[in-house]
């Protein structure tokens, strides 16, 4: 079941720790609640693969040996991230967020930047049980003029989805990599134990 406007509130003032919402600042709640979202805005962190002298990534060789080089940027309130055609940059929202072991979330652009080119995730756009910390936008304008990103604009909305309590929230899995992280935080897809099997097998050919 999709909370509306009426559930969302009730989940995030409930005494209950085990059921409570936690998305906080909450700067103007009538621009940011919807009939089923609650919109959250952009912070200022934002990182760029650095390509300078990279051939390709590779998460089973190259990524594990040294972590992909970003560049990171820190962009003060008033002043803008430009995003130009075809590039990709990670983000953060202003927002921590924490969700409850019977809640998961859904990440959604806005219709209005949607209309202007811009993608706010490329695939992580589910939110698991249990997860604490930013939410991370996968950056990508694919429109042909470069499109200026402000600190604390409304850039994407949360949609909160009620079921049966996991057993396994996201804060507990085995091969959790970003549970707690705040600010654009960087792929850790080197970590996952499939990768660490091609490097043995790698290893045992050489």
């Amino acid at each position: 079941m999709i909370l509306n406007e009426r559930d969302l509130l009730e989940r995030l003032t409930t005494a209950d720790e085990r059921r409570r919402v936690v998305v906080t600042p909450i700067i103007e709640p009538r621009q940011q609640f919807g009939p089923t979202s609650l919109d959250i805005r952009l912070g200022t962190d934002f990182k760029v693969v650095d390509v300078a002298n990279l051939t390709h990534l590779d998460p089973a060789h190259t990524m594990a040996d040294a972590p992909v080089s970003m560049r990171a940027y820190e962009i003060q309130p008033g002043k803008a991230f430009i995003l130009h055609p075809g590039e990709f940059a990670l983000g953060a929202s202003l927002e921590f967020v924490r969700i409850p072991e019977d809640i998961s979330v859904r990440v959604e652009g806005r219709s209005s930047w949607g209309r202007l080119g811009l993608l706010i995730h490329a695939t992580a756009g589910f939110v698991d049980p249990g997860f604490a910390g930013s939410i991370t936008f996968e950056l990508n304008n694919i429109s042909r003029v470069p499109i200026a990103l402000y600190p604390g604009v409304r850039i994407a909305q949360l949609c909160f989805f009620e079921g049966r309590p996991t057993g396994l929230p996201y804060d507990r899995k085995t091969y959790t990599k970003y549970s707690g992280k705040t600010g654009a935080f960087g792929s850790n897809v080197h970590r996952d134990p499939e990768y660490a099997r091609f490097r043995d097998a790698g290893s045992s050919l050489s």
